[in-house]
Protein backbone atom coordinates (compact mmCIF):
# COMPACT_ATOMS: atom_id res chain seq x y z
CA UNK A 1 0.00 0.00 0.00
CA UNK A 2 1.50 3.12 -0.68
CA UNK A 3 0.92 6.70 0.50
CA UNK A 4 -1.07 9.34 -1.46
CA UNK A 5 -0.86 12.90 -1.21
CA UNK A 6 -3.72 14.88 -1.02
CA UNK A 7 -4.91 16.35 -3.96
CA UNK A 8 -5.29 19.82 -1.99
CA UNK A 9 -5.36 21.50 0.79
CA UNK A 10 -8.33 20.08 3.48
CA UNK A 11 -9.27 23.73 5.12
CA UNK A 12 -8.46 27.40 4.85
CA UNK A 13 -7.65 29.22 7.83
CA UNK A 14 -7.37 32.81 8.10
CA UNK A 15 -4.33 35.08 7.92
CA UNK A 16 -1.61 34.65 9.81
CA UNK A 17 -1.82 38.24 11.37
CA UNK A 18 -6.33 38.28 11.53
CA UNK A 19 -5.85 34.74 13.43
CA UNK A 20 -3.01 36.37 15.75
CA UNK A 21 -5.14 40.17 16.39
CA UNK A 22 -8.15 37.70 17.28
CA UNK A 23 -5.85 35.49 19.64
CA UNK A 24 -4.83 38.53 21.22
CA UNK A 25 -8.33 40.18 21.49
CA UNK A 26 -10.00 36.92 23.06
CA UNK A 27 -6.72 36.54 25.91
CA UNK A 28 -6.97 40.47 26.72
CA UNK A 29 -10.94 40.66 27.05
CA UNK A 30 -10.00 36.83 29.36
CA UNK A 31 -7.51 39.07 31.33
CA UNK A 32 -9.70 42.26 31.47
CA UNK A 33 -12.79 39.85 33.05
CA UNK A 34 -10.93 37.73 35.56
CA UNK A 35 -9.33 40.66 36.86
CA UNK A 36 -12.70 42.79 37.15
CA UNK A 37 -13.96 39.62 39.16
CA UNK A 38 -10.97 39.34 41.58
CA UNK A 39 -11.51 43.01 42.28
CA UNK A 40 -15.29 42.70 43.01
CA UNK A 41 -14.75 39.64 45.07
CA UNK A 42 -12.32 41.57 47.08
CA UNK A 43 -14.23 44.50 47.89
CA UNK A 44 -17.20 42.17 48.65
CA UNK A 45 -15.22 39.96 51.46
CA UNK A 46 -14.16 43.48 52.88
CA UNK A 47 -17.86 44.48 52.90
CA UNK A 48 -19.22 40.45 54.19
CA UNK A 49 -16.53 41.13 57.19
CA UNK A 50 -18.21 44.58 58.04
CA UNK A 51 -21.98 43.14 57.71
CA UNK A 52 -21.03 40.48 60.36
CA UNK A 53 -19.70 42.69 62.73
CA UNK A 54 -22.53 45.15 62.24
CA UNK A 55 -25.27 43.17 62.21
CA UNK A 56 -25.27 44.59 58.59
CA UNK A 57 -25.81 48.06 59.52
CA UNK A 58 -23.35 50.04 57.28
CA UNK A 59 -23.13 52.85 59.60
CA UNK A 60 -22.07 51.05 63.11
CA UNK A 61 -18.69 51.03 64.25
CA UNK A 62 -16.28 47.55 63.83
CA UNK A 63 -12.95 47.03 64.88
CA UNK A 64 -11.87 44.85 61.79
CA UNK A 65 -8.15 45.44 59.88
CA UNK A 66 -7.43 41.86 58.75
CA UNK A 67 -9.42 38.67 58.08
CA UNK A 68 -7.95 34.99 57.88
CA UNK A 69 -7.91 33.14 54.88
CA UNK A 70 -7.16 29.68 53.87
CA UNK A 71 -6.33 27.90 51.10
CA UNK A 72 -8.69 25.65 49.88
CA UNK A 73 -9.03 22.75 46.76
CA UNK A 74 -10.96 25.87 44.99
CA UNK A 75 -9.23 28.81 46.76
CA UNK A 76 -9.79 30.92 49.35
CA UNK A 77 -11.76 30.36 52.47
CA UNK A 78 -12.38 32.32 55.90
CA UNK A 79 -11.86 30.75 59.37
CA UNK A 80 -13.74 33.02 61.30
CA UNK A 81 -10.33 34.85 62.73
CA UNK A 82 -9.30 38.54 62.22
CA UNK A 83 -7.66 40.82 63.51
CA UNK A 84 -8.08 44.69 64.53
CA UNK A 85 -5.81 47.61 63.94
CA UNK A 86 -4.17 47.33 66.90
CA UNK A 87 -2.91 43.68 66.06
CA UNK A 88 -5.33 41.73 68.12
CA UNK A 89 -6.58 38.64 67.28
CA UNK A 90 -10.51 37.88 67.41
CA UNK A 91 -13.05 35.76 66.46
CA UNK A 92 -16.67 36.52 64.47
CA UNK A 93 -18.26 34.15 67.10
CA UNK A 94 -16.93 36.60 70.09
CA UNK A 95 -18.94 39.92 69.07
CA UNK A 96 -21.89 37.94 67.25
CA UNK A 97 -22.55 34.61 68.97
CA UNK A 98 -21.52 31.03 67.07
CA UNK A 99 -24.42 30.90 65.08
CA UNK A 100 -24.30 34.56 63.45
CA UNK A 101 -20.60 33.96 63.04
CA UNK A 102 -21.17 30.48 61.77
CA UNK A 103 -23.91 31.85 58.73
CA UNK A 104 -21.94 34.45 58.00
CA UNK A 105 -18.41 32.70 57.37
CA UNK A 106 -20.79 30.41 55.32
CA UNK A 107 -22.53 33.22 53.48
CA UNK A 108 -18.22 34.94 52.52
CA UNK A 109 -17.42 31.47 51.40
CA UNK A 110 -18.82 31.79 48.12
CA UNK A 111 -17.40 35.05 47.73
CA UNK A 112 -14.13 34.43 48.61
CA UNK A 113 -14.03 31.03 46.24
CA UNK A 114 -13.58 33.62 43.59
CA UNK A 115 -10.20 34.09 45.12
CA UNK A 116 -8.55 31.92 43.65
CA UNK A 117 -5.46 31.03 41.32
CA UNK A 118 -7.22 33.11 37.95
CA UNK A 119 -8.16 35.83 40.17
CA UNK A 120 -4.09 35.66 41.96
CA UNK A 121 -3.15 38.47 40.59
CA UNK A 122 -5.50 40.74 42.53
CA UNK A 123 -5.54 39.10 45.73
CA UNK A 124 -2.33 38.33 45.56
CA UNK A 125 -1.30 42.31 46.40
CA UNK A 126 -3.55 42.42 49.70
CA UNK A 127 -2.52 39.66 51.41
CA UNK A 128 0.58 38.23 53.08
CA UNK A 129 1.55 34.99 54.22
CA UNK A 130 0.78 34.10 58.04
CA UNK A 131 1.92 30.34 58.31
CA UNK A 132 1.19 26.93 56.82
CA UNK A 133 -1.78 25.03 58.46
CA UNK A 134 -2.12 21.47 57.43
CA UNK A 135 -0.05 21.93 54.32
CA UNK A 136 -2.34 24.74 53.60
CA UNK A 137 -1.18 28.64 53.42
CA UNK A 138 -3.06 30.85 55.30
CA UNK A 139 -2.86 34.41 54.78
CA UNK A 140 -4.01 37.49 56.28
CA UNK A 141 -5.98 39.99 53.74
CA UNK A 142 -5.79 43.27 54.15
CA UNK A 143 -9.50 44.25 54.57
CA UNK A 144 -8.58 48.46 54.00
CA UNK A 145 -6.94 47.66 50.99
CA UNK A 146 -9.62 45.66 49.20
CA UNK A 147 -12.31 48.02 50.43
CA UNK A 148 -10.56 50.54 48.69
CA UNK A 149 -10.18 48.71 45.14
CA UNK A 150 -12.49 50.61 42.33
CA UNK A 151 -14.72 48.01 41.13
CA UNK A 152 -13.89 48.55 37.16
CA UNK A 153 -10.31 48.12 36.54
CA UNK A 154 -8.69 51.18 34.39
CA UNK A 155 -8.60 49.73 30.67
CA UNK A 156 -5.03 48.94 29.39
CA UNK A 157 -4.13 51.07 26.39
CA UNK A 158 -3.75 48.49 23.64
CA UNK A 159 0.02 48.30 22.22
CA UNK A 160 0.55 49.87 19.03
CA UNK A 161 1.07 46.82 16.66
CA UNK A 162 3.87 46.76 14.63
CA UNK A 163 4.08 47.72 11.14
CA UNK A 164 4.24 44.97 8.72
CA UNK A 165 5.98 45.18 5.46
CA UNK A 166 4.12 45.45 2.21
CA UNK A 167 4.57 42.18 0.38
CA UNK A 168 5.12 42.13 -3.37
CA UNK A 169 2.43 39.69 -5.17
CA UNK A 170 0.77 39.28 -8.29
CA UNK A 171 -2.90 39.99 -8.02
CA UNK A 172 -5.98 39.62 -10.18
CA UNK A 173 -9.71 40.46 -9.75
CA UNK A 174 -11.16 38.68 -13.11
CA UNK A 175 -9.31 35.40 -13.52
CA UNK A 176 -7.36 36.48 -16.54
CA UNK A 177 -5.48 39.89 -15.83
CA UNK A 178 -2.55 39.23 -13.60
CA UNK A 179 -0.53 42.49 -12.46
CA UNK A 180 2.19 43.45 -9.67
CA UNK A 181 1.81 45.20 -6.86
CA UNK A 182 2.32 45.34 -2.89
CA UNK A 183 -0.23 44.50 -0.60
CA UNK A 184 -0.62 44.73 3.09
CA UNK A 185 -1.01 41.12 5.15
CA UNK A 186 -3.05 42.93 7.57
CA UNK A 187 -5.28 44.57 5.19
CA UNK A 188 -8.00 42.26 4.40
CA UNK A 189 -11.68 41.60 3.80
CA UNK A 190 -12.74 38.33 3.48
CA UNK A 191 -9.41 37.32 2.88
CA UNK A 192 -9.34 39.97 -0.62
CA UNK A 193 -6.13 42.27 -0.41
CA UNK A 194 -6.14 46.16 -1.12
CA UNK A 195 -3.24 46.15 -3.41
CA UNK A 196 -1.57 49.47 -4.26
CA UNK A 197 0.00 49.76 -8.02
CA UNK A 198 2.67 51.95 -9.38
CA UNK A 199 1.45 54.43 -11.81
CA UNK A 200 2.80 52.46 -14.83
CA UNK A 201 0.85 49.42 -14.19
CA UNK A 202 -2.39 51.54 -13.32
CA UNK A 203 -1.98 52.65 -17.28
CA UNK A 204 -2.27 48.73 -18.13
CA UNK A 205 -5.14 48.48 -15.71
CA UNK A 206 -6.68 51.83 -17.68
CA UNK A 207 -6.11 50.37 -20.84
CA UNK A 208 -7.63 46.97 -20.00
CA UNK A 209 -10.50 48.23 -18.61
CA UNK A 210 -11.17 50.45 -21.45
CA UNK A 211 -11.06 47.09 -23.66
CA UNK A 212 -13.84 45.58 -21.98
CA UNK A 213 -15.68 47.98 -21.31
CA UNK A 214 -15.80 48.25 -24.94
CA UNK A 215 -16.07 44.48 -25.36
CA UNK A 216 -18.52 43.91 -22.81
CA UNK A 217 -20.10 47.45 -22.40
CA UNK A 218 -19.61 49.86 -19.66
CA UNK A 219 -22.68 48.94 -17.41
CA UNK A 220 -20.31 46.25 -15.94
CA UNK A 221 -17.22 47.61 -16.15
CA UNK A 222 -15.56 50.09 -14.09
CA UNK A 223 -13.20 52.01 -16.15
CA UNK A 224 -9.66 53.35 -14.87
CA UNK A 225 -8.00 56.74 -16.20
CA UNK A 226 -4.68 58.33 -16.00
CA UNK A 227 -5.10 61.64 -16.96
CA UNK A 228 -1.66 63.50 -18.08
CA UNK A 229 -0.97 67.09 -17.90
CA UNK A 230 1.28 69.91 -16.91
CA UNK A 231 1.73 72.70 -14.00
CA UNK A 232 3.98 75.37 -14.15
CA UNK A 233 6.26 73.09 -16.45
CA UNK A 234 6.05 70.18 -13.51
CA UNK A 235 4.00 66.81 -15.29
CA UNK A 236 1.24 65.77 -13.21
CA UNK A 237 -0.76 62.53 -13.52
CA UNK A 238 -4.45 62.21 -12.28
CA UNK A 239 -6.30 58.65 -12.22
CA UNK A 240 -9.93 58.19 -11.97
CA UNK A 241 -12.47 55.43 -11.75
CA UNK A 242 -15.57 56.04 -13.19
CA UNK A 243 -18.09 53.41 -11.73
CA UNK A 244 -20.94 53.64 -15.26
CA UNK A 245 -23.52 51.76 -12.96
CA UNK A 246 -23.86 54.82 -11.08
CA UNK A 247 -24.75 57.35 -13.49
CA UNK A 248 -28.19 55.58 -13.72
CA UNK A 249 -28.79 55.60 -9.86
CA UNK A 250 -29.16 57.35 -6.96
CA UNK A 251 -25.61 57.44 -6.45
CA UNK A 252 -24.29 59.50 -9.52
CA UNK A 253 -22.20 62.06 -7.86
CA UNK A 254 -20.39 58.91 -6.60
CA UNK A 255 -19.76 57.70 -10.10
CA UNK A 256 -16.41 59.39 -10.90
CA UNK A 257 -13.33 58.85 -8.28
CA UNK A 258 -10.07 61.11 -8.54
CA UNK A 259 -7.40 58.24 -6.51
CA UNK A 260 -5.20 59.94 -4.17
CA UNK A 261 -1.30 58.51 -4.46
CA UNK A 262 0.59 57.02 -1.20
CA UNK A 263 3.44 58.08 -0.34
CA UNK A 264 5.56 55.75 -2.71
CA UNK A 265 3.52 56.96 -5.36
CA UNK A 266 1.45 54.50 -5.44
CA UNK A 267 -2.51 54.16 -5.58
CA UNK A 268 -5.47 51.46 -4.77
CA UNK A 269 -7.00 51.17 -8.00
CA UNK A 270 -10.72 49.23 -6.59
CA UNK A 271 -9.39 49.16 -3.18
CA UNK A 272 -11.17 45.95 -1.50
CA UNK A 273 -14.76 46.81 -3.77
CA UNK A 274 -13.24 44.50 -6.61
CA UNK A 275 -12.07 42.16 -4.60
CA UNK A 276 -8.85 42.02 -5.78
CA UNK A 277 -6.86 38.44 -4.86
CA UNK A 278 -3.25 37.52 -4.60
CA UNK A 279 -1.49 34.58 -6.75
CA UNK A 280 0.60 32.04 -5.17
CA UNK A 281 3.92 31.14 -6.83
CA UNK A 282 1.66 28.79 -9.65
CA UNK A 283 -0.52 31.81 -10.03
CA UNK A 284 -3.44 29.98 -8.07
CA UNK A 285 -5.92 32.32 -6.35
CA UNK A 286 -4.56 32.34 -2.64
CA UNK A 287 -8.11 33.53 -1.00
CA UNK A 288 -7.63 34.20 1.97
CA UNK A 289 -4.37 35.44 1.54
CA UNK A 290 -1.39 34.31 3.33
CA UNK A 291 2.13 35.99 3.41
CA UNK A 292 3.86 32.36 3.42
CA UNK A 293 2.02 30.97 1.00
CA UNK A 294 3.67 33.24 -2.02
Amino acid sequence: MSDQTAPRTTYQLPDSATLGAAVTEVLNTRRAETEHLGRVMAVVTAAAVRDILTGCDPDAPFDAATLELVEGEDGLFPSGRYWTTDGTERLFSDIVGETDAGNGIHDMSGWTAYLDADTRDVWRDLTTVRDNRDGREVYAFDLARAASLTLHPSKPVPPTPPALAMIEVMVCANDRDRYPALVDPADLRDGYVRPWFDLRTVRRIAADTRRDAARYGHGSIDTVHVLDGKVNRTKHAVVMVVCWMYLAGERREQAAEVLQPNADGRYAVGGHDWQWYALDGDQNPLIPFRPDAV
